[in-house]
């Protein structure tokens, strides 16, 4: 993973020796436009997860619900993203970055389980699976004394308003089988790796949107260094989340639709945040280096989770949670003009 920042890291080295040939130095610039493009890079590591649940009855007469767990793990990638800004005037200014990377070597468990009301239940069904795919960021922020975009060194605090849109594309392969145990009158495959039969490719996306507010602390250390950072909150969140499960494609009325999504997940509560902290170093007039650390989390709640079955019917259940967090070290080659 660390092989696809080298270039950034060269690119930094190399313009930190030689910027002692640049004679000027950064100051206040009352323009009334500012631009920039850079390239960034996020070494970044990540976690994802979601609960289904709907009520259930046992034939013996025990009510409760029934839990459906997914969680991905280590769906770490390093990212690459374009960026660019613009400021107007001496105190707005705006930015916005889009890039993706792909993910390997994560892994995820599948945990199926009755839970008894008034306490008590069973963990009937356990699977685990290897995860690859795809994560997209995308945003777009407005400023309010944003120094970066500006040139404009007045009060070291500033304010986000923003929107982001993140995904994850997964699939999901290698199932294995870990707990199974019969639970009213229904059987699992035993522990081991599923059968040559049940070759397991199954795929889940999330794709989230929020609403960002926030603030920018921005203390200069010297003329050329800035310890920066940003503290912000989603208040606003909404999630999607759509399912192929190819294991339980079939004709049967119980079986899934064949055709992908076979389920949809959506919320519109949830919330979030976001904080990062680093340096900034004006390499000269035009060349800014940046890095330091970004953690991202995302979370929504009491959604609707919904089943489409090989007969052309639908069912639903609760969406009980879902959450994602990726955070990570970022390194930031910038030009102004």
């Amino acid at each position: 993973m660390k092989k696809a920042f080298i270039p950034v890291l060269l690119c930094l080295a190399a313009l930190s020796a030689s910027s002692g040939t640049f004679a000027a130095e950064p100051s206040n610039d009352n323009r009334i436009i500012h631009g920039s493009f850079g390239i960034q890079g996020w070494l970044s590591q990540a976690d994802a997860k979601w609960q289904t649940s709907f009520p259930y009855r046992t034939h013996a007469g025990q009510t409760g619900r029934i839990e459906s767990e997914l969680t991905y793990e280590k769906i770490d990638s390093p990212m690459t993203f374009l960026t660019g800004g613009m400021g107007i005037g001496p105190f707005f200014s705006f930015d916005g970055l889009i890039g993706s990377g792909s993910i390997r070597g994560g892994r995820s468990t599948d945990t199926d389980r009755f839970v008894q009301n008034g306490g008590g239940g069973l963990e009937f069904s356990q699977s685990a699976s290897d995860v690859d795919g795809d994560v997209t960021l995308g945003e777009i922020n407005f400023y309010y004394n944003n120094h970066r975009l500006t040139g404009r060194r007045s009060s070291p605090w500033g304010a986000v308003f923003g929107y982001s849109h993140y995904q994850d594309e997964l699939r999901v392969t290698n199932g294995v089988q870990i707990v199974s145990v019969n639970f009213d009158g229904t059987s699992f495959p035993p522990p081991g790796p599923f059968p040559p039969t049940q070759v397991l490719n199954s795929t889940f996306n999330f794709y989230w949107n929020a609403i960002k507010l926030g603030i920018l602390p921005q203390f200069e250390v010297t003329n050329r260094l800035t310890v920066s950072g940003m503290f912000a909150v989603y208040p606003f969140v909404s999630y999607r989340g759509e399912g192929y499960w190819n294991l339980r494609t079939g004709n049967n009325p119980s079986d899934f639709r064949s055709q992908s999504p076979n389920f949809i997940q959506e919320s519109t509560t949830g919330h979030g945040y976001e904080a990062t902290l680093g340096l900034r170093y004006h390499a000269s007039e035009v060349i800014e280096l940046s890095a330091g650390y970004r953690y991202f989390y995302l979370y929504a709640s009491n959604g609707i989770d919904t089943v489409y079955f090989a007969d052309g019917s639908s069912a639903q259940s609760n969406l009980d949670w879902a959450t994602v967090t990726r955070h990570g070290a970022y390194a930031e080659l910038m030009f102004r003009f």
